[in-house]
């Protein structure tokens, strides 16, 4: 599955979307039909809906371009209201561009989305005030003062940048290069509109505020875009809009301070030595001062604005592409290389200082094949991948389609730089040659089929301005550096925004959120604000009319929108409302009630006191049935008491108890091996996903009686065993998605996925099943006992007296175990090994007691020690068990469980429950409830847990929640105990756990089960320290008994890094070399990583970035 996508609200989009457009899609067609027949109007042919067109989001732009394949000009079915027309046809692009010019413009639909930030700057402005900022700029654009200016500030911030780049290599430090190229653009375009350089390339404070605040009030202005509800959350002033407006506050400020310094400035300065001044501010200052000098500073602040975001955002996205490009086809960087050398006619041997002299206007325009080369990026990356005009009337397109007054029609130049029909059969090829005559002189081509610039009067005047500072920025890098992937497998895509820019997933600092992540929870947050406000005079009647029969419902904390928009932090913000009230609600649509609490009272009425009258419900069992079908967790009633006594049984059996000792233990050491395997060979390594596969091997052989072996990379176990994630992943997802049914029923998206995950698991379990079963027919009645697998026990226990095995029943019960054993118990230990990283004396204390409990010597193998962990031995550790409960408390593996009320019900705190309505206890929220557990409430302190002698005291379960409580309460609580003990155990038995980065920030993923985020933080294990016994080494495999000074290595995906460092030279003689390699983000001397680009360079011993020759090779 995606990282992210595993709890994003899109499909939630989706789904909304996907039931308003199928609603609408009647009144869509039929009025289409009316007009066709009153007015014979022809319209673009319908090829999908937005529901598609959200589906395909994170591929958007090849969704798009795989839809003008087929139909040059095409209409996407939406809601009643502005018809969306998009279309790849340069002789449509030029009507609404330059022959119908005044038709078509930003109309209100763009205008009132960027208003806010943009002001009525040129690019949200139509009409008179339009012309006026054109005409003003465009002068300016054209003036050698300006372009000479402008010269200066690019070479200038090459310089820089190339020497901050050199740093960079030179200490082998990581480096996000696409950040490095938008604050140097950024420096750039601020240095010429403003006059002032804001040195975001050296981290300036107040610049760098003004900096981050622009681009963060860009993305939210993006998702206004996605959002048809931003003015209900701007009037509320809620989510985005919230924040946008703080943005914009920071940047009004930055910018006002600018301008009236400025024009003070300008004011005491005598006419003539206005001159002085070549920014732009300083030009429309002079251009728009009236008679009485009075200046208009919000019109400037607008004006110099939308400049800044033209110049930005565009130019650093192209660079960073052009950059990729080259890599891909390093003979296009070694032709620029050559054409600069010869254009510059610098010599070998010049300084950066003097090849940037040698950068004149007349050396760039001999550039004809880097100019080619970054025209041919444009033309498969434009920076602006989608563009649209409004339509002001009625009017008919070049192809005969008729646009109604109100609609928006857009153009699209990344699918336009795909077709076939304008560019030839390798239209998605990169050859910059196609730009080529056969004298190697650059031929432009239609601005109406290169759209890249747009085109007709609104072309952009920075053309040639961006290809300045393009050639000149990659010039000054390829001369002094050969690029190349770091890793030519890795998948470079786009994010979908308003321009198209790299993933921030390639390799930015600073996670790896898509912006549109956020896209799709501001969406869907809106969807439910709306739900939620229209529904709220209902749900306040039907409660005003309870409340006339004298029933009390508990306090509203907050609604759905305020939780949607807390989903990353969703338990937090669960938190946050228990500390006011510890029972609530939120508001949501007007069907099922939905109550949240955290008060042990009202735990303990719902799992025992009322149990009868609380279970699953309908409401669990459609969501969970197609994966976990009539199993224990999905069943009330017959149906759940019976596999309840069966499950119960077989739990208490010796012979099971002692079956998964061996497996539990064999499976630890097994997990050592391979954390020794990856130390030796200084690999990456997935550790949250190794808990996660050695878990699984656990609880599938403990319920199959077969070791499915992913811990070794066994492939048909690991095939099962990733469906079987993704298809509780996907489950997941129809808590989100209140259309899940609807996608089920046309099996797209999530559900389509799903039904094929579900297709895998059956496979695989049902053929283990129809085994066993055979195997247990033709064995003698005596050996069944030999089998001690659960699925054994239950087809004993469940075939009928005809000999008959229901399949499907046993496979239900037998997954609802592997569900329960699995994620839950993985996610602990991973939460486990976090905390006593930042506790090293718990660690300290655990080691102890287990080397005391087992008696097994410090010179005893792994092998030794892990037979020696006995059950009277586990019993033993106390602390151990301490630690494990007091992380269960902080960090439940469900941190958010529900019932669904039968008939109404009255709450011991008073509260009143109607039937249907579901209420949730947070065992997250209660384990940091001060009221339960104290001021030290969110201390991480095992010693709650034991009394004066050290021996471990339990609390009510109905306070202590991890394991639920009453008849429901986990069959498995000792089962899970006994495992994540024996792991712990056998791992602080031979390694020291530390954080590889104290200050990193672990955070969770918000999903059924409470897991670790997927980029989180580092682990070092050290062998030899003075723990007790942590010096017996011999139980290693064979490499130990090399010399081994120091090894490391980091990890790709939960970043569970370990460090194997030996300390003891008594242990393995003299100590050889220091065998450290660098981290996985790093290159070795001379490389560098950036995003998926690493530079090489061979000289590294120049005093001065200035003052020494740079050699390439």
């Amino acid at each position: 599955m995606d990282g992210d996508s595993s709890h994003s609200p899109a499909l939630t989009v989706a789904g909304a979307v996907a039931l308003v457009a199928f609603c609408s899609y009647y009144l869509a067609v039929t009025r289409a039909g009316s007009k066709a027949r009153r007015q014979r109007r022809r319209h673009p042919p319908v090829v999908g809906t937005v529901f598609h067109q959200l589906y395909h989001v994170r591929r958007l732009h090849d969704y798009y371009t795989a839809l003008c394949r087929e139909q040059t000009t095409f209409r996407l079915l939406a809601t009643p209201g502005r018809r969306k027309i998009y279309t790849c046809d340069p002789a449509v692009v030029e009507h609404i561009l330059r022959t119908n010019f005044p038709n078509y413009g930003k109309g209100p639909l763009n205008s009132e989305i960027l208003r806010d930030l943009f002001g009525e700057g040129i690019f949200a402005v139509d009409g008179e005030k339009w012309r006026t900022q054109r005409k003003i700029a465009s002068y300016d654009f054209t003036t050698r003062a300006l372009r000479d200016f402008s010269n200066d500030v690019f070479k200038r911030n090459a310089a820089k940048l190339a020497g901050v780049v050199s740093s960079h290599a030179a200490s082998n430090q990581c480096m996000n290069f696409k950040g490095l190229l938008t604050r140097a653009t950024m420096d750039s375009i601020f240095t010429i509109a403003f006059g002032t350089d804001l040195n975001t390339m050296d981290g300036s404070g107040e610049g760098h505020r003004f900096a981050k605040a622009f681009d963060d009030a860009g993305e939210y202005l993006l998702l206004r875009y996605l959002n048809p509800f931003w003015k209900v959350a701007r009037l509320l002033n809620v989510g985005a809009e919230a924040t946008l407006k703080k943005r914009i506050k920071v940047v009004d400020e930055f910018v006002y301070k600018l301008i009236r310094a400025r024009s003070d400035e300008l004011s005491n300065t005598k006419a003539q030595d206005h001159r002085s001044r070549d920014d732009l501010l300083s030009r429309f200052i002079q251009a728009t001062t009236n008679d009485s000098g009075t200046v208009d500073y919000k019109y400037l602040r607008d004006i110099v604005l939308n400049i800044v975001i033209a110049a930005k955002d565009s130019t650093s996205g192209s660079l960073a592409w052009f950059l990729y490009m080259t890599c891909k086809r390093p003979e296009v960087q070694e032709k620029i290389f050559d054409e600069v050398m010869e254009a510059t006619n610098a010599g070998d041997t010049a300084s950066i200082n003097e090849f940037l002299q040698s950068l004149t206007d007349q050396a760039l325009n001999k550039m004809h094949y880097l100019h080619a080369a970054l025209t041919e990026t444009l033309r498969l990356y434009p920076s602006v991948p989608l563009e649209n005009k409004q339509c002001f009337s009625d009017d008919v397109l070049p192809n005969g389609f008729s646009i109604s007054k109100g609609d928006a029609v857009f153009y699209m130049p990344y699918a336009m730089g795909r077709m076939e029909f304008l560019w030839g059969k390798d239209a998605e090829a990169f050859r910059p040659e196609r730009w080529l005559d056969e004298n190697g002189i650059f031929q432009p081509e239609s601005p109406f089929k290169f759209t890249a610039f747009q085109a007709g009067p609104r072309i952009c005047i920075g053309k040639d301005f961006a290809y300045r500072q393009m050639k000149i920025f990659a010039a000054v890098l390829i001369r002094f550096f050969v690029f190349k992937l770091r890793n030519d497998k890795d998948s470079v895509t786009y994010r979908t925004a308003i321009t198209l820019a790299i993933d921030q997933a390639m390799g930015d600092e600073g996670g790896g959120d898509s912006s549109y992540s956020a896209a799709a929870v501001m969406a869907a947050a809106s969807l439910a604000l709306v739900v939620a406000i229209c529904s709220y005079l209902a749900v306040a009647r039907r409660d005003g009319g309870k409340q006339r029969r004298r029933r009390r419902r508990p306090p509203v904390a907050g609604t759905v929108f305020h939780q949607l928009y807390q989903v990353r932090r969703v338990h937090d913000y669960h938190t946050a409302l228990s500390r006011e009230h510890m029972t609530f609600r939120l508001l949501v649509p007007a069907s099922r009630g939905q109550i949240y609490t955290c008060d042990p009272a009202v735990v303990e009425h719902i799992l025992r006191t009322n149990f009868a009258n609380y279970g699953k419900g309908e409401f669990n069992y459609e969501n969970m049935s197609d994966l976990f079908g009539d199993g224990i967790f999905t069943v009330d009633g017959d149906k759940w008491k019976q596999q309840r006594k069966i499950a119960s049984y077989d739990f208490s059996t010796r012979a099971l108890r002692d079956f998964s000792g061996a497996v539990f233990k064999r499976n630890a050491a097994k997990l050592a091996g391979v954390v020794s395997s990856y130390a030796a060979s200084n690999q990456s390594m997935d550790f949250q996903g190794l808990l996660m596969r050695a878990t699984m091997d656990s609880i599938f052989t403990i319920a199959f009686g077969q070791d499915l072996n992913t811990l070794d990379g066994s492939g048909e176990g690991r095939r099962f065993a990733a469906a079987f994630d993704d298809a509780s992943e996907f489950t997941m997802l129809r808590y989100l998605n209140p259309f899940w049914k609807l996608a089920r029923l046309l099996n797209i998206g999530a559900e389509a996925m799903l039904k094929e995950r579900i297709k895998i698991v059956d496979g695989f379990v049902y053929k283990l099943i129809r085994d066993r079963s055979d195997e247990l027919s033709n064995t003698k009645e005596h050996d069944h006992l030999s089998r001690d697998d659960l699925l054994s026990r239950f087809i004993q226990a469940t075939t009928n007296d005809s000999g008959t095995v229901d399949y499907k029943y046993l496979r239900d019960i037998i997954l609802n175990i592997v569900i329960a054993g699995k994620d839950t118990t993985a996610g602990s230990l991973a939460w486990f090994l976090y905390m006593v990283c930042k506790h090293p004396e718990v660690q300290e204390k655990i080691c102890r007691e287990a080397m005391e409990a087992t008696n097994a010597g410090e010179a005893a193998s792994i092998d030794e020690f892990s037979q020696s962990l006995t059950d009277e031995a586990l019993n033993k550790m106390h602390y151990l068990h301490a630690a494990l409960t007091e992380t269960l408390r902080l960090y439940p593996a469900v941190p958010l469980d529900n019932k669904q009320c039968f008939s109404d019900d009255v709450l011991p705190n008073g509260f009143n429950v109607s039937k249907g309505d579901i209420v949730f206890y947070i065992p997250y929220a209660m384990g940091r409830m001060e009221s339960l557990w104290g001021k030290d409430a969110e201390a991480f302190q095992p010693e709650r847990w034991l009394d004066e002698n050290g021996v471990f005291q339990q609390e009510s379960p109905f306070k202590f929640t991890a394991f639920q409580a009453g008849p429901r309460i986990c069959l498995g609580k000792e089962f899970a105990y006994r495992q994540m003990k024996i792991f712990p155990a056998v791992l602080l038995r031979f390694f020291v756990l530390k954080l590889h980065d104290e200050t990193e920030i672990v955070s969770y993923r918000t999903t059924l089960t409470l897991s670790i985020d997927q980029a989180p933080y580092n682990l070092a294990l050290n062998l030899g320290t003075s723990a007790p016994g942590q010096q017996a080494l011999n139980a290693m495999p064979s490499w130990m008994g090399r010399r081994v000074g120091r090894m490391s290595w980091r990890t790709s995906a939960t970043r569970l890094g370990a460090e194997m460092t030996n300390s003891s030279a008594g242990l393995f003689g003299v100590e050889v070399g220091n065998l450290a390699s660098f981290p996985m983000e790093m290159c070795s001397v001379g490389h560098f990583s950036a995003n998926t680009f690493g530079a090489e360079f061979a000289n590294l011993s120049t005093v001065r970035f200035d003052a020494e020759p740079w050699l390439r090779y």
